[in-house]
């Protein structure tokens, strides 16, 4: 069985604005925000990639898949989210954000996956 992979950068931002608003036209960040964290790595086709977030606040999670289609599911119920026991998830092509309440019990944690499927207008897995 040929496995496929998912590479995938994953940037998690602190953010201190009172309300969220989407990226901008030219992918800047706003100031009041602080980057936490940025992983980059690849998942193998059906297989999950698991993170814990300790940081208090609201945190919003960007999620760019380079090559192939990664879902994102977070938790702060299980530390093994995945498609059928999550609480927020992300199942977009390309671009993925979840936006983790500040209220969250922490440790939260994020996993993404590669669902083994091609989304249009990107390169094929």
């Amino acid at each position: 069985m040929m496995l496929s992979c998912c590479s995938l950068v994953v940037a998690l931002l602190l953010s201190q604005a009172s309300g969220f608003l989407g990226p901008s036209e030219d992918d800047g960040i706003p100031e009041e925000w602080v980057l936490l964290h940025v992983v980059q790595g690849n998942i193998g086709a059906g297989n999950y990639s698991y993170l814990r977030l300790n940081h208090d606040g609201r945190i919003i999670l960007h999620m760019q898949s380079l090559k192939g289609d990664a879902d994102l599911y977070v938790s702060d119920k299980t530390l093994k989210p995945s498609f059928d026991t999550y609480k927020l998830q992300s199942v977009t092509c390309g671009h993925d954000v979840v936006v983790v309440p500040g209220d969250f019990v922490r440790p939260v944690v994020t996993s993404p996956e590669d669902r083994k499927t091609s989304c249009p207008n990107m390169s094929p897995v």
